[in-house]
């Protein structure tokens, strides 16, 4: 008998960039939760760089 209840793991579908000063966006990071990717943004702002970073889902391919 298998009693495992466990659920497959969450995808990490949330995706920090951070934005350049021309504006070209680079994937940073890839979080499970947008609340983990907002904090870990949070932190890289706090930081006092220029740069500006953003979240964003991943989008899932047709």
């Amino acid at each position: 008998m298998d009693d495992s209840t466990d659920a497959a793991p969450e995808r990490e579908r949330w995706l920090l960039y951070r934005i350049d000063d021309n504006g070209n966006e680079v994937a940073m990071r890839r979080f499970a939760t947008r609340d983990a990717a907002e904090a870990a943004m949070r932190e890289y702002e706090a930081r006092g760089h220029k740069q500006a970073y953003l979240v964003r889902e991943e989008q899932k391919e047709a």
